[in-house]
């Protein structure tokens, strides 16, 4: 019995490493004490293009390459960018929640007015100059709203206030002082590079779905600040346009990551692609799905969204497709999901933690919490 375990992170407590090693420790002692001595695993940890990608990536025959950047509040930070295998030797992926991400910063320094992508930049500079063509942007979880202008400027990008003073490092605030720019060193920079962007999201940069409306108060931005951002973000994209003859404001995509989405299509012509479609043929998951018997997915907690794009739909429509049954282990469920809605998603049965196990217990110990469900269930399972 092959049986593929392919998990996202359960986010604020386990890894998806950790996540699908806690499932593997369960169905291994259910195959202790069933006897099932022809159980074999096979564990491919997930992400979606947020944070986690790199570590994911790094896991599955990539490289960590260590670069200095800096993170959402200019500070310097050690990161890195993962060179991937692929025939070539010229493809690697950059993360910006490891430079930029919202979790990096301490709450009562959120402020995506206040903070910049300068440092995601950074870090595709270096990769890109280390030689690197084919670039694989993970965009999820940054806590930045400035539309990408300060990756811009790390990759070259000059930009110029109303009086023709150079603007370095704009954050989400700055973006109505500037008034014109010169990206001829950026497209030097990037000519012979193509650019994938892992994107899960369908938003505008602007306009009520847009990047500022939407996203900025997650990232600690207040009705002033999204007001200011939103102004910021139509003024920028209008001078941008102007400059380079064509607009993307409202492409489906543009608002992810603070318009970082868009910033890479507008200056780059990046590709934007699903980041769990993405990472499960970059990680083997989805060739490894295909020889199985049994696939088990799962997530922190699983709603509706979860069906459209996430890792656990994402993984069960593979299995699906395949023809082969899905089980889902989470830590807590959406309640009204009717159950008809499963079974065309591929998920075969939905599980929950705080569904068997008090809530206080299960955040207290979650791997073990994990491995007693999965063990109580494959106890069940494999006596069948």
């Amino acid at each position: 019995m092959e049986i593929v375990i392919a998990p996202d992170k359960f986010k604020g407590t386990l890894t998806a490493a950790q996540a699908a090693e806690a499932i593997a420790e369960g169905i291994r002692r259910a195959a202790r004490r069933t006897g099932r001595t022809d159980v074999r695993l096979t564990l491919k940890p997930m992400a979606d293009g947020g944070e986690g990608s790199l570590d994911i990536l790094a896991g599955s025959n990539g490289t960590y390459r260590p670069v200095e950047a800096f993170d959402a509040r200019m500070r310097p930070l050690q990161s890195a960018y993962v060179a991937l295998p692929n025939g070539t030797g010229k493809r690697a992926a950059v993360e910006a929640a490891s430079t930029i991400g919202l979790y990096k910063l301490p709450k009562a320094e959120r402020n995506p007015a206040l903070t910049t992508s300068y440092g995601m930049g950074a870090v595709l500079r270096k990769a890109i100059e280390a030689g690197y063509t084919e670039l694989v942007v993970a965009v999820g979880g940054t806590a930045t709203s400035d539309c990408g202008a300060g990756m811009l400027a790390a990759l070259g990008c000059r930009f110029f206030d109303r009086h023709g003073r150079t603007v370095e490092h704009p954050a989400g605030g700055d973006l109505t002082t500037i008034h014109d720019l010169d990206p001829s060193p950026l497209y030097r920079l990037t000519a012979d590079c193509r650019f994938s962007v892992l994107c899960d999201v369908d938003n505008p940069l602007t306009g009520a779905r847009g990047a500022a409306a939407v996203f900025a108060p997650q990232k600690g931005a207040d009705a002033d600040a999204v007001a200011l951002l939103e102004a910021g973000a139509e003024h920028f994209a209008t001078v941008v346009a102007r400059k380079i003859g064509h607009d993307f404001r409202h492409a489906a995509g543009s608002g992810a990551a603070g318009g970082i989405g868009w910033a890479l299509k507008s200056f780059c012509k990046a590709d934007f692609i699903s980041g769990a479609a993405a990472m499960a043929s970059l990680t083997g998951t989805d060739r490894a799905i295909r020889s199985a018997s049994l696939v088990v997915t799962g997530e922190g907690r699983f709603d509706r969204q979860s069906l459209h794009g996430k890792v656990a739909g994402h993984v069960a429509s593979l299995a699906h497709q395949s023809g082969i049954p899905a089980i889902v282990l989470c830590g807590a469920h959406e309640h009204d999901i009717p159950a008809e809605a499963l079974a065309p998603a591929g998920i075969s049965a939905l599980f929950a933690l705080t569904d068997r196990i008090p809530s206080h217990e299960a955040f207290a110990r979650p791997a073990e919490s994990l491995a007693r469900l999965s063990a109580d269930l494959f106890g069940y399972l494999l006596t069948r």
